[in-house]
């Protein structure tokens, strides 16, 4: 009986330390990419008025479902369609053709090819891959995005400025410049913010400008603690209906 009571007592101090250690690899905040593998999220910004449905394709098989502007695939964020989840697709580490296209009506076949191009993705690492502008403009704007959180009490950003028509941008939250002087396709070093900040309300306006471009976002969910973020100027500054897709806005890309 007591080598029985003594087995138990182990197996429980066994199970306390693996919970232990758990919660402590859930306090790190990080994630875990198999270097066989690569992560890749694809984000479409590329904005029309009549906002119709397009298709990612990954190695010329069609990897999503139909999706207008400002929708992540796979995953969500704020102020974006999709979900409200931070998932990536899994694929094969080196090159990787991309392409995005108008789908045959009723099927899921190439009807205009608005933009292809080969990535290379190393393994043990995780990318969004942004598609901006339109027509025969189409692009591809790769970022590597994180793999760690901040520490508790804060929030973890990256700014990329999605904007064509604007050659620089500056980010505000609140009246605090977080990200200054940012060019088109460009993306901004990482910065932390307290996850208590005083104002939730963030806005861009021209590099070194006053006026705001389009109207704020704000949520209280964009300073969730220890989330981790990519913020997305999108839209043309020159569209002043707010009821325009192409209305430049502020989103939020779920990272972590």
């Amino acid at each position: 009986m007591k080598i029985l009571n003594k087995l138990v007592c182990t197996l429980v101090v066994m199970g306390v330390l693996a919970s232990c250690t758990k919660n402590e690899l859930n306090i790190t905040g990080s994630t875990v990419v198999d270097n066989s593998s690569t992560q890749v999220k694809v984000f479409f910004v590329s904005a029309y008025r009549s906002n119709p449905a397009h298709q990612i394709n990954i190695n010329d098989v069609r990897v999503s479902n139909v999706l207008t502007t400002a929708t992540p695939f796979p995953g969500g964020g704020l102020n974006t369609g999709g979900g409200s989840t931070a998932d990536y697709l899994a694929i094969k580490p080196g090159d990787n053709k991309f392409s995005v296209s108008v789908p045959k009506k009723g099927t899921n076949t190439d009807s205009v090819v608005l933009a292809a191009g080969t990535n290379t993705l190393e393994g043990g690492k995780k990318y969004s891959l942004y598609v901006t502008d339109t027509a025969a403009n189409t692009s591809f704007v790769l970022v590597q995005d994180t793999l760690a959180r901040a520490d508790s009490g804060f929030v973890k950003y990256k700014f990329v400025n999605l904007i064509p028509d604007q050659a620089a941008i500056d980010l505000y939250i609140g009246t605090v410049k977080v990200a200054s002087n940012i060019a088109y396709k460009a993306v901004s070093a990482s910065f932390t913010l307290p996850s208590n900040n005083a104002s939730t309300s963030w806005t861009i306006k021209a590099a070194g400008g006053t006026a705001n471009i389009g109207s704020a976002y704000s949520s209280a969910t964009t300073i969730s603690n220890q989330r981790v973020f990519t913020i997305v100027a999108r839209g043309y500054s020159k569209i002043t209906s707010s009821s325009d897709p192409r209305y430049p806005k502020v989103s939020f890309s779920f990272n972590l």
